[in-house]
């Protein structure tokens, strides 16, 4: 491997989704089909070559990211899988179909220099390129196999015309067609759907160890499902269900056609394993219509129609992309449970002991501010005990103390910090006594694609006598996602501080995505964020050191259990103090 370095700094890392300003910018060259499928196989004819499709896959996958001039955009690559699929119609053994994957393979042979080895640091290593299937001689064959082993060897460049580096060190996928106008079912579009996404997963997911179930076997279970897509629903479950098999809370499929338009205006969270309304939708400026306040804050929702809300989660779950269980239930509470393209819900709920079973009235989604997770408080609050409250969601901003008078400070980050609207809180150097060490990332190889490597440890703060030396208090719970993660790992490391409330979503690491035929879009992370020791955050999330989690009681008495569980903390804390 050809040796380069990049130079990185946590610092730049931002959030970012790239569907406004790239993704979904429409250059009509892509946009069209520039080839007549319309006389693509139909599912039967390829039905019984599930194995030999899904080792078209991974052929054309790798060719598309190691093949020297396949990776530099030489071709199209979406006709050239239109072009072979038809020949896996009927295979009628092994050794046909690996004479016709040679035959396709070497249509792109040229002259290739070996490239040369990286020089890899000790222990630098987290993933591996999963390429060893292509040196099964006993499956591929020798001819096949002897092809894809001195295109993994050639040398290429770091240019690679469908998978580009961006500001931050992690890929964007620009140059996919989307093709908007395509209808279903049509076996070419549904494979290459499958392929992409699958293939993508494959070398550019820096989290595909922790996959539950093997991904070669995910490829093979999801070539019938895709072949059996009927129609436009169809398709789009399909997709969400295989894009949920990463487990990975930054995952979403955007363009949906289906997705549900009204609600009921309020906010649902699991409380004691339990569907509770906590809180209360704002409407929208200049919306003056009428808004059904038959629920209440303290309500547990028991049914959504005829459906218990066990089984309501059950049956969603396939189909909400979470890293763990409890991003997964925040999830549903806010996106599904109370969703409907219906102008009225009918559900059952209990409130002080009693059943109810009420038809409500839903208000279209435009209605409502979106902002699920953000309060409309000051950055800065004074509590009683000389405490310093900042509370990172903040609406309105400001700017964070430069001098701290208070004998403790609560930072809470159960919500998404407004880097837009908050100064100072990225390198907060008042908490640091000197640079520390507090996280590390891994990012893809520009030329081996699948190989992740560990970054150096990123520090924090600066030689600072001066530093705020009070006990500090960190909330989280399930809001907390991605940069509030991140941002809960650089304020932990500093001296007096630590984390209160429950386990956070576990989804760390910018955001980058890449488009399907119908014009949709799917996120996840593309970079791999770790502590200093390479121990995990993806799936784990910010483990608290003193669990807290909030109440029904609590709730249903408007108190904020955890901030109050902070509160005390910080006081014991100042009492201790000699």
């Amino acid at each position: 491997m050809k040796k380069k370095s990049y130079v990185f700094s946590f610092a730049t890392i931002l959030i970012v989704i790239i569907l406004s300003n790239i993704v979904l910018s429409k250059d009509k060259t892509w946009d069209q089909p520039q080839h007549d499928i319309s006389e693509t196989p139909t599912k039967e004819q390829i039905y019984s070559n599930v194995e030999n499709l899904a080792l078209l896959c991974k052929i054309w996958g790798f060719m598309k990211y190691y093949h020297p001039e396949v990776r530099a955009g030489k071709y199209d690559w979406d006709k050239e899988l239109f072009s072979i699929i038809p020949s896996f119609n009927c295979v009628p053994s092994k050794e046909k179909r690996n004479e016709i994957l040679t035959e396709w393979v070497n249509k792109f042979d040229i002259a290739m220099k070996i490239g040369f080895e990286e020089a890899l640091l000790p222990n630098s290593v987290k993933m591996y390129p999963d390429i060893d299937w292509i040196k099964d001689d006993a499956n591929l064959g020798t001819p096949l196999a002897t092809k894809l082993k001195k295109i993994y060897n050639a040398e290429r460049d770091t240019f690679s015309y469908y998978a580009m580096w961006s500001e931050l060190p992690t890929k964007f996928f620009r140059n996919e067609k989307k093709y908007p106008e395509c209808e279903f079912p049509n076996t070419s579009y549904q494979l290459l759907s499958l392929f992409r996404l699958w293939n993508v997963v494959q070398y550019y997911f820096p989290y595909k160890y922790l996959l539950k179930k093997d991904w070669n076997e995910t490829l093979t279970d999801y070539i019938p499902l895709f072949l059996n897509i009927a129609n436009r629903d169809d398709y789009e479950s399909a997709v969400m269900r295989l894009a949920t098999e990463i487990h990975d809370s930054h995952t979403n499929v955007y363009g949906n056609r289906k997705r549900n338009k009204y609600l009921i205006p309020v906010m649902v969270r699991f409380v004691e394993g339990k569907a509770m309304v906590t809180k209360y939708h704002k409407k929208q400026y200049g919306y003056r219509g009428p808004v059904d306040s038959t629920l209440q804050v303290g309500d547990i929702l028991l049914r959504i129609k005829d459906e218990p809300i066990d089984s309501f989660v059950k049956r969603l779950t396939p189909y909400r992309p979470s890293s763990n269980k409890t991003a997964l239930l925040r999830d549903i509470a806010t996106l599904d449970l109370l969703w409907t393209n219906e102008k009225e819900l009918e559900v059952e709920y209990e409130r002080n002991g009693i059943v109810l079973e009420k038809v409500i009235k839903c208000i279209h989604k435009d209605s409502i501010k979106m902002s699920f997770f953000k309060e409309n408080l000051p950055l800065i609050t004074s509590l009683p005990s000389d405490i310093l409250y900042l509370y990172m969601g903040s609406a309105t901003g400001g700017e964070m103390p430069t001098d701290i008078k208070e004998k403790g400070v609560i930072i809470d980050l159960r919500n998404y910090p407004s880097s837009s609207k908050i100064k100072g809180y990225w390198n907060y150097e008042l908490l640091y006594p000197s640079p520390t060490d507090f996280g590390r990332a891994t990012y893809v190889s520009a030329l081996y694609p699948g190989l992740f490597t560990f970054q150096r440890i990123i520090k924090e703060g600066k030689e600072n006598k001066n530093y705020y030396q009070g006990p500090k208090v960190i909330l989280v719970n399930e809001v907390t996602q991605s940069h509030a993660e991140f941002m809960a790992m650089k304020y932990r490391c500093t001296p007096n501080t630590i984390v209160m409330g429950s386990q956070t979503a576990g989804a760390d690491g910018n955001i980058t995505n890449i488009a399907l035929p119908g014009y949709l879009f799917v996120t996840f992370t593309g970079l791999g964020v770790y502590y200093p020791d390479k121990s995990e955050t993806q799936q784990i999330g910010i483990i608290p050191d003193i669990e807290v989690k909030s109440t029904i009681q609590g709730i249903r008495e408007g108190r904020d259990e955890v901030l109050e569980a902070a509160v005390k903390y910080i006081n014991n804390q100042i009492k201790l103090k000699p």
